[in-house]
């Protein structure tokens, strides 16, 4: 047995694995490429147009907002909509928790308030569409994460609660859970 030899082999073979997985052997992960139709479909899920009466878009548009996201982990699409509403979360927790359900979505945990200073984000799913998650904003988040200005309202003269509402699809428009 030539062991000189059999290291050479082996050490090929280790070699040629990651080549391969490079030449296409292995899955890519999805592109947000051909996509179009997909997020048209997705920003006209029926409960991204619910909301309290009183609240009102953020960020203007007469539609949810649709994109494709792309990172590491691959690709998804996204459509969502803030509000601002002059209600409390519990207000908005309650009517989501009456409508969701006769919109045919179920809420996947108990929603509850939760502790103050923590972003609370409750899901809703439905069997044959995209889940849907509410979150609540802070004044703070939309200005860094949304560019967007809450105006007055931020001082306690106006609306006192932001949320939002998003449905995510994979990028053939299929589905996706709560959970991915």
């Amino acid at each position: 047995m030539n062991m000189p030899g059999c290291l050479r082999s082996l050490c090929a073979s280790l070699l040629l694995v990651p080549a391969l997985s490079a030449c296409g052997l292995v899955p890519q992960f999805a592109s947000c490429e051909g996509t179009d139709a997909a997020l048209a479909e997705l920003a006209k899920v029926p409960m991204l147009e619910l909301r309290p009466d009183g609240a009102t878009p953020l960020g203007g548009g007469a539609a949810p907002a649709a994109r494709c996201v792309e990172d590491t982990a691959g690709a998804w699409l996204t459509a969502g909509r803030l509000y601002a509403y002059s209600g409390s979360r519990t207000e908005v927790l309650e009517y989501y928790g009456r409508v969701a359900p006769a919109a045919g979505w179920r809420p996947v945990h108990d929603l509850d308030v939760g502790p103050d200073g923590r972003m609370a984000v409750f899901c809703f799913e439905s069997r044959s569409r995209p889940s849907v998650t509410l979150a609540f904003n802070t004044a703070q988040e939309l200005r860094e994460f949304h560019d967007l200005d809450p105006g007055p309202e931020a001082d306690g003269s106006g609306p006192r609660t932001w949320f939002s509402l998003s449905a995510e699809a994979d990028t053939d428009g299929s589905r996706m859970g709560c959970f991915g």
